[in-house]
């Protein structure tokens, strides 16, 4: 068998006093970078006289994974690269960086809230179990009845980790030492990490890797979770998978020595994982390599474990003779973790049930029996609940008739006290402004004022502003934007909200749940006379991944509601009826639109969302189920059918209301817009999260924008700082893009700054040249929305106007009517004429299928 290499990387538990000390002068980039990123200093952490904080996982772990990272570069500089890689726990994370499934400064994003996670977590404990009796651990714990316990790591034949309630590790250890199988020493952490009772961290950590591009590995990495080489698109699911499963350590050292390695070196501080790998070698040669077996009971481990060919899928290789082992008892396999914390590619789910649109047609035809046998779906039980209901077919012999206000979940449009199933969603600046929102509402539909870049006061005001015109009772609704950089600002908004008795929020840009938005929907909840949990807030997610749309289903993770429990910001009783509420009671599935985007796709999205809905909904029995929504791409009456055929309870349109006069833009805006087809749109970095990359639709038609903001970018991706720009590219943006100096726009942006009481962010502008020029660029965002919105006509080729393709489709709907010339297109008017043709369209389709 050719002889092959591996590199290994330590975890948490190898970190000393000192370390990197020899590494941390040779690599400066790396390591401005991790103290930009971080907000604090690697080096002071690991040297300096904030070496106690190495004690606490928020900082040990993004620091020992920067150590672990240089000490590869320094290997890299003087060996040739290794067959494999593997990590313990957070090493794993060094080992996908060194195969290239993210880079340095994503991989210190994703760890820093990793250890973020594991931070906030409380109750439960670890102990080591050390001894040759170790490998009967599963047997022990069965035969002294303690189910409650997992095995968090599977290190040697003679060292494993238990991990769960205290109590319970107790007795663990009681029922080792009478049947002399080792020693157990208890290990000082705050939770029961790698177990179960991780579920709710994994379940964030699963929502935040939904923001980030992973790659497959380069060069094959072991999974703790499988002990078997990733497989392509399994990057983000593992990860979040390990969270709450047990790190397969001895089995993984087997795989290795299976695929002829015979040489590791270890990457990072100390020789424990050197140390573990010999005594692999050792097991394996006087026969005793470890073969945990599941408890009785424990699900099957996961299909990733089957033996596969090892490597990326350009360099495959032959998998092993003989049978795959089997899959120990952990928290990743254990009956107790929830389906639902983490779902798996091609996991059971629900049978089909049918489309979730009611007939267009006048009178209600009766559903076909069910097949003899067939058992009744529990779906459809509750009516309009975000619950899928059947198609009925047209009556015998009778016409269909359309109604719009037919169209959509009836639950839905009583909760929401509108005519329409149908939603204005917000644009932000108030370009989605308290004209239009008033205007919605006094058509008994219902719109969300854009509150996104705006100040606390001007938020305020509006609010103001729509309760005056409306009456207590008008209805409204208020965008609450993901403040990526300013979470205080995030949970200043909500605090408003609550104070204004602001009903509905729409919840837009997040990747995760957050304080704030649980604060404001389980604000209020209680049980009423029956016992039911309810919120008086209702809370519409907008989502793009499958993922994100998860945690929003799932109740408020138990972590932060604890959190504002102990602060008193929430009561017992709310607390403890938001325990079985969604997070979010509308999930609305935004494919590719204005603004912010994934480039989702409806056809594919919406079917995704609609079967994770009624999974859970099964699972936590809601009372009230959860509806699903449908955003993106609705410019179209054609659209909106197909959304609601596709299953959505109601939509939310967005582009189409920016081009009416209730919108708060610009004249030009409005005319630029009212002239754009399908195909005049393009895409651009957002300002707001300029630096990774995150992308915006904006319009291409009439404007240079987003040549120039793509232009930006990939400057910010080449240079060091705006002293390394070339000289014709400088000129480019000063004379012909900015009409000012760099320098001059510095100057601005550090007085902004300074004002907005962010003194941080100059400081670290000044120290990381890089991080200076980016705040520069954004400047340029800013400065373009402001000249669109102020309809500036000497700045029309800088106009940022988001906006996606269903614009043009609206434009040609449009065509030939009195809604040709936006003056008219009324938000209301837009409103009427797309739900009453999408009805229209619906009728026809029916009909036409009918004959």
């Amino acid at each position: 068998m050719t002889r092959r290499s591996a590199w290994l990387f330590p975890g948490q538990g190898a970190q000393r006093r000192g370390m990197g000390r020899e590494l941390f002068d040779r690599y400066p980039d790396a390591m401005a970078a991790a103290d930009r990123i971080l907000g604090f200093s690697v080096r002071e952490l690991c040297l300096g006289d904030a070496a106690e904080r190495l004690t606490d996982t928020r900082y040990l772990q993004p620091a020992l994974f920067v150590v672990n990272e240089l000490t590869r570069r320094a290997c890299a500089a003087r060996e040739p690269a290794p067959d494999y890689l593997a990590g313990h726990s957070l090493g794993e994370y060094n080992a996908l960086l060194a195969a290239d499934a993210f880079d340095f400064e994503t991989g210190l994003a994703l760890v820093a809230r990793r250890g973020e996670l594991m931070g906030r977590a409380t109750g439960g404990a670890m102990t080591a179990v050390v001894g040759p009796g170790a490998a009967r651990i599963v047997d022990l714990l069965a035969e002294a009845g303690i189910d409650d316990v997992d095995l968090a790591n599977l290190n040697s034949t003679e060292q494993v980790v238990l991990s769960g309630p205290a109590e319970s590790l107790r007795r663990a250890a009681g029922a080792v030492t009478t049947a002399g199988a080792g020693r157990c020493v208890p290990l000082r952490v705050s939770a029961a990490f790698h177990s179960r009772y991780m579920a709710d961290a994994a379940r964030e950590f699963a929502a935040f890797l939904a923001g980030f591009e992973l790659r497959d590995p380069r060069i094959p990495v072991i999974a703790n979770v499988t002990a078997r080489p990733y497989r392509p698109g399994e990057v983000g699911r593992l990860l979040a998978a390990q969270v709450h499963s047990a790190v397969r350590w001895s089995e993984s050292m087997a795989h290795l020595r299976s695929r002829g390695v015979d040489r590791v070196v270890e990457q990072g501080p100390g020789r424990v994982l050197t140390g573990l790998w010999d005594a692999a070698v050792k097991d394996a040669a006087n026969g005793s390599a470890a073969k945990p077996r599941p408890a009785a009971g424990s699900a099957p481990a996961p299909a990733a474990v089957a033996a596969a060919p090892d490597g990326a899928p350009t360099a495959e290789r032959p998998a092993p003779a003989g049978p795959t082992p089997a899959a120990p008892a952990s928290a990743g396999l254990a009956p107790a973790v929830p389906a639902a914390a983490m779902p798996a590619p091609g996991g059971p789910m629900p049978a089909a049930h049918a489309s979730a649109v009611p007939a267009p047609g006048a009178r209600a035809v009766p559903a076909a029996a069910p097949a003899a046998g067939a058992k009744p779906s529990p779906y459809g039980a509750r009516a309009g609940g975000g619950t899928a209901r059947a198609v009925s077919g047209p009556a015998a012999g009778g016409p269909i008739g359309a109604a719009p206000e037919r169209l959509g979940s009836a639950a839905f449009r009583a909760d929401y006290g509108v005519r329409y199933a149908y939603l204005a969603g917000s644009m932000y600046k108030g370009i989605a402004s308290t004209e239009l929102v008033a205007r919605m509402a006094r058509a008994g539909l219902l719109g969300y004022f854009g509150t996104g870049g705006l100040r606390t006061e001007r938020i305020e005001a509006a609010i103001a502003t729509l309760r005056a015109e409306l009456g207590p009772d008008g209805g409204f609704g208020m965008n609450l934007l993901h403040a990526l950089h300013d979470p205080p600002l995030e949970e200043a908004t909500v605090r408003l909200f609550l104070r204004h008795r602001v009903r509905f929020v729409e919840a837009s840009g997040f990747t995760q749940p957050t304080r704030a938005l649980v604060l404001y929907r389980l604000s209020g909840a209680h049980r009423d006379g029956t016992g039911r949990a309810v919120a008086p807030n209702r809370l519409l997610a907008k989502v793009s991944r499958p993922e994100v749309a998860t945690a929003f289903m799932e109740p408020a993770p138990e972590a932060l509601v604890r959190g504002l429990l102990a602060e008193g910001l929430l009561t017992a009783a709310e607390a403890e009826a938001g325990r079985a509420l969604p997070l979010a009671g509308e999930v609305c599935a935004e494919a590719d639109s204005a603004g912010h985007t994934d480039a989702a796709v409806a056809y594919t999205l919406m079917p995704a969302t609609t079967g994770l809905r009624d999974r859970i909904v099964a699972e936590r029995g809601y009372p009230d189920g959860i509806r699903v929504g449908a955003a993106g791409g609705l410019g179209a009456p054609e659209s909106l059918a197909a959304a609601f055929v596709l299953g959505a309870d109601f939509v939310v349109t967005g582009s189409v209301n920016q081009c009416t006069p209730q919108a708060g833009t610009s004249d030009a805006v409005k005319d630029l817009l009212a002239q754009a087809d399908v195909q005049d749109t393009g895409y651009a970095p957002a300002g707001d999260m300029f630096e990774i990359g995150a992308r915006v639709q904006v319009l291409r038609r009439g404007t240079l924008f987003a040549a120039r903001a793509n232009k930006l970018y990939q400057a910010y991706r080449q240079y060091d700082g705006l002293e390394a720009i070339d000289d014709k590219l400088r000129r480019t943006i000063e004379d012909g893009w900015f009409h000012r100096e760099l320098e001059q726009v510095w100057k601005e942006t550090r007085e902004y700054y300074l004002r907005a009481g962010r003194p941080q962010e100059v400081e670290r502008a000044e120290q990381d040249p890089r991080h200076r020029m980016a705040l520069v660029f954004r400047w340029y965002f800013v400065h373009s929305t402001r000249m669109a919105m102020r309809g500036d006509p000497a700045e029309r080729v800088n106009y940022q106007i988001h906006t996606g393709p269903a614009i043009g489709a609206f434009n040609r709907f449009a065509a030939g009517t009195a809604l040709a010339d936006w003056r008219n297109r009324h938000v209301d008017a837009v409103a009427e004429a797309l739900m009453a043709g999408a009805a229209r369209v619906l009728q026809d389709r029916f009909s036409s299928l009918a004959r």
